[in-house]
């Protein structure tokens, strides 16, 4: 199982499957970016990585009301009904809080 043929032939399998994963995975990535690019959905310029942490930092900042819409979107089924994860169960006698966009509700 050891002996130097069993292990150049494994090796030579390995690197043969990686060559051809990476030539696969190259090509769909390739795709992908010309697709962008065509779309004018993919940014020309190449960024510093201060300017690429400044940018992420302001989208951050101005995405947090929408991440707030979609933390309270994600309790609802597609009908807008709240799902049943979305109750607590709460022994009786009990009461609950739940904070939603910054406001504290009691149940």
């Amino acid at each position: 199982m050891n002996n130097p043929k069993s292990t150049v032939l494994g090796w030579g399998s390995l690197v043969a499957a990686a060559g051809v994963s990476y030539y696969f995975a190259k090509q769909t990535i390739n795709e992908r970016r010309a697709q962008q690019a065509a779309d004018g959905s993919r940014p020309t310029e190449k960024l510093d990585w201060r300017q690429r942490v400044e940018a992420s930092s302001s989208q951050h900042s101005e995405g947090s009301s929408t991440v707030a819409q979609a933390s309270d979107n994600a309790d609802r089924k597609p009908g807008g009904e709240p799902s049943a994860k979305a109750t607590p169960v709460v022994p009786s006698g009990e009461t609950s809080a739940v904070v939603r966009n910054g406001v504290r509700e009691t149940n």
